[in-house]
């Protein structure tokens, strides 16, 4: 039978493994928290681009469900507003899901270029303001002035990436 070396007393000190992992998970939930706030950081433009993808995505929904085609239109560089676009009546405005208003808001400090425009029709595919179905790619690019997020629209199927 095979003996353990006895060590002595002072090189027997070390860390147990429930200290060692409270140590790891408390030093990533510190640097997760580091991370996010880093001035660097483009949470907020990526959660702006899942935020409007989201909103042409339920534009794009509820032509699919309607007679008539959906729009998002930016009014200006950080507002938008969705609505259905009814023959003789023309574009009409409707409440943005989580926004409970009108018009939708980018976050401060991002911008689009204003006056795009994207319409969607029954089938869900793209079209132009001017009533034709797209005939390449739309992108929309959103920005904080140091980096750029984009949205393309797929001209023939109408996927939102």
């Amino acid at each position: 039978m095979t003996h353990l070396k006895q060590y002595p007393a002072q090189f027997r000190g070390g860390f147990t493994l429930v200290e060692a992992v409270a140590t790891l998970v408390l030093l990533g939930i510190l640097g997760g928290g580091v991370v996010s706030v880093l001035p660097g950081s483009n949470v907020t433009l990526t959660a702006e681009a899942d935020r409007l993808s989201s909103h042409l995505r339920y534009a794009q929904i509820r032509a699919q469900a309607d007679s008539y085609q959906w729009r998002l239109v930016f009014t200006n560089t950080t507002s938008y507003q969705i609505g259905p676009v009814i023959p003789g009546a023309g574009f009409t405005p409707g409440i943005i899901p989580g926004a409970g208003a009108m018009e939708g808001n980018l976050a401060e400090g991002v911008t689009t270029p204003a006056g795009t425009v994207i319409r969607f029709d029954s089938w869900g595919r793209p079209w132009s303001d001017a009533g034709t179905l797209l005939g390449a790619d739309q992108t929309i690019i959103l920005t904080d002035g140091a980096r750029n997020q984009s949205i393309t629209i797929l001209a023939g199927t109408g996927l939102i990436q």
